[in-house]
Formats: C-alpha cells, structure tokens, sequence
C-alpha cells in the first residue's frame, strides 16, 4: 500500500516536472501538442483513487488550480463540471491552452471568425469543428483559437493547461446570436 500511496501522490508532480523540462523559452510551436502528450500520460497514469485526484473529484469545486508556476508562468487547472455546463464562445489571446477530460464527456466547438474585425464590437463566427473531449482525450487550442465547452456527460472532470495567466492578457467573448464580441 505505502508503494501504491507514494506513486499515486507523484503523478500530478511528476507530470509538472515533464511539463517544466520540456518547457524550454515557452516559444516552441509544438509546445502545445507536447503538453497534451504529456497530460494523456498523466491520465493513463492515474487512479481515481490516487489521492491528489481524489480529493480533487470529492471536493467536486467547478475551477480549482493544481499548478502555478512561477518560473515559467504556466497554470494547471481541475474543474468538475456539472452536465450542462458550458459557456460562449471565446479565445484566450495570446496564448494557447490544452483541454483534457479524464472522467465524463466535453465537447468543445472550435470557431473561426468571418469577418474582417474592422468594426468595433461587432464579429461574426462560424463554426469549424466539434471535438468530443471523452475520457483521456487531450486537445490543444492555439493563440487567438475561439472556442465554447459543453459537458454533455457528467460530472466530468476536466484539466485545462493554460500557457499563462489569463487575467493579465487581452482576450474576448463573442456571442455569435447577436454578432457581438467583448475584452473579457
């Protein structure tokens, strides 16, 4: 049991030690698709019983952080989300973000904006692809990717990978029925 316990409580840090040293100066374009592989690993390698993910699902909370790194300024997320939950459409800037479900199904629409962002406010989306995010399915989103989640099978529970803090770029919010975009 002790082996079991002292492996289980590795893999979320193991994971961020693979993360840190394939980091490099963050500028890598497969950097993204890097992170993703490495978080299919981390699902395949933990257990619902592991304890940093156990009480990550008892504690059932929508967003907590698992990971802030200060030096090269990544973000690991855990969200349970309730089926249902979801929300509009929207990008992250500058930087890029890596989804994965580990338990329950997500789906995430993927947009592509069609019109010339030459008025204040206004855009137009239309959807390019769905991705059904079902249990170890890891996606990459890149800069300026516009997309909305849905959980469709809960409660899942979902990691999302976030190349830097979001509160300290410009990113937006689009709704597509009225034509709309905002600054977040």
């Amino acid at each position: 049991m002790a082996v079991q316990e002292q492996r289980a409580s590795n893999t979320l840090e193991q994971y961020i030690a693979e993360v840190r040293s394939i980091w490099g100066d963050g500028k890598d374009p497969q950097l993204p698709f890097k992170v993703a592989a490495l978080m299919e690993k981390l699902f395949a390698s933990t257990s619902s019983d592991d304890p940093w993910m156990a009480e990550l699902i008892r504690d059932g909370k929508p967003s907590r952080e698992l990971h802030r790194d200060l030096d090269y300024g990544f973000i690991q997320m855990g969200h349970i989300h309730k089926q249902g939950h979801g929300n509009k459409p929207h990008d992250h800037g500058p930087c890029w973000v890596v989804y994965g479900s580990y338990k329950g199904v997500t789906e995430i629409t993927k947009y592509k904006r069609t019109d010339d962002g030459s008025q204040p406010g206004v855009a137009t989306l239309e959807k390019e692809r769905l991705d059904r995010l079902t249990p170890g399915v890891v996606q990459p989103y890149l800069r300026g990717d516009i997309h909305s989640t849905n959980a469709v099978e809960g409660p899942g529970v979902v990691f999302r990978f976030l190349s830097y803090d979001l509160e300290k770029v410009d990113r937006y919010r689009y709704d597509p029925e009225k034509g709309t975009v905002a600054k977040v």
